[in-house]
């Protein structure tokens, strides 16, 4: 692990072999082991110089030998992966095409993942992530191999937890709940953030403390509801024979003939055609 750290990967890869032959229970080698093959794999190859024929004394005539030629070494296709989160899961995404799931090896515990994947092309791809930056519950955890990707999700041991960081010691974590009420909750042009969320119980506010019109239809069904028979007839005939202009609860006076229009002081009843 020392050799690791000091970058001399040949060092540490005989060092770590060695280990896990004596310990091979021990899954860490394992995984120390898959780091420094993946770091052995970025170093450049060595090219082999071209070895020079030797030349005869005393014989021009005869052509010089072909060099060697120099062995070509195979392009590392490069993976890129992604992670985005919500309250409950983190979604760690490594862009794959064409995996088969049988060639796809994932190893959750609650604060490592580890990803193995034997390439359409023939090498070896490993991602290890250790330690994550916060606890998991890998009973919970699940991936899914697909045409395009592998996506894992990974269950947050803390609910509403925001990870700052995928990997490593994690010192921007907060709360999910902060991020929501600050961004938009619908697709918006402005720059400007809206809380949407608080616009709505504005609304609602509003339509509470209703006034005019509405807040007098509101108390005429109010008081509708509490009269009894008599008095909703009184009600009734009042305010049609009026055309609006009277309300009475009083049976024993409204009964006794038509109600007359009674316009507010400084207007004129008139019909609808005239």
């Amino acid at each position: 692990v020392a050799a690791f750290h000091l970058q001399d990967y040949q060092t540490a890869k005989v060092a770590l072999e060695a280990c896990h032959a004596l310990s091979p229970e021990q899954r860490t080698l394992a995984s120390w082991i898959r780091k420094n093959e993946q770091e052995l794999a970025k170093l450049p190859k060595p090219v082999a110089a071209p070895v020079a024929a030797p030349v005869a004394e005393a014989t021009p005539a005869l052509p010089a030998s072909t060099p060697a030629p120099v062995p070509v070494t195979p392009a590392v296709h490069r993976v890129r992966h992604e992670w985005y989160q919500n309250d409950s899961f983190v979604t760690v995404t490594v862009f794959i095409k064409n995996v088969k799931k049988d060639t796809v090896e994932i190893n959750i515990t609650d604060r490592a993942l580890s990803v193995s994947v034997k390439m359409p092309t023939g090498s070896d791809y490993s991602l290890e992530l250790d330690p994550l930056s916060h606890k998991i519950i890998p009973s919970e955890s699940k991936y899914e191999v697909l045409s395009t990707k592998i996506e894992i999700q990974l269950k947050k041991d803390v609910f509403g937890i925001k990870w700052g960081a995928l990997e490593g010691d994690d010192v921007n974590a907060g709360s999910m709940a902060s991020v929501s009420a600050s961004a938009p909750a619908y697709p918006s042009s402005s720059r400007k953030a809206k809380n949407w969320d608080a616009l709505e119980k504005e609304a609602a506010k509003d339509e509470e403390k209703a006034d005019g019109d509405k807040a007098l239809n509101q108390l005429f069904a109010q008081i509708y509801k509490d009269a009894d028979d008599d008095a909703r007839r009184a009600m009734m005939k009042s305010f049609t024979e009026s055309n609006g202009t009277c309300l009475s609860t009083n049976w024993d006076e409204v009964g006794k003939g038509p109600v007359e229009t009674r316009p507010p002081e400084g207007m004129v009843a008139k019909k609808y055609n005239s």
